[in-house]
């Protein structure tokens, strides 16, 4: 396979090559991070962007937050924080 090309798997999911290593159609799970700064909202964010630092998403959305008068920030951090499975949680198991 040539970098960027797809097949799919024997299991139906589709595998994708990148260089140096093949990754599954997959979805991630949006869920808290282990690295938390708070509640790990910004950084689980961060992990399912693939980004290795949260501390990208910690700054936009506290820019956002102050743009939008700080109350729809908070309020949407809140809610996530109460909606996202926590680092633990595996749908599979």
């Amino acid at each position: 396979m040539q970098p960027g090309e797809s097949r799919y798997g024997t299991r139906g999911f589709r595998l994708v090559y990148w260089g140096n290593k093949m990754t599954t159609g997959q979805k991630k799970i949006l869920k808290r991070s282990n690295d938390p700064m708070i509640a790990g909202v910004c950084a689980g964010i961060a992990e399912w962007l693939g980004w290795l630092s949260p501390n990208r998403v910690r700054i936009a959305y506290t820019l956002i937050s102050v743009f939008s008068v700080m109350f729809p920030g908070i309020v949407v951090y809140v809610i996530l924080w109460l909606l996202l499975p926590p680092p633990d949680y595996n749908p599979g198991s």
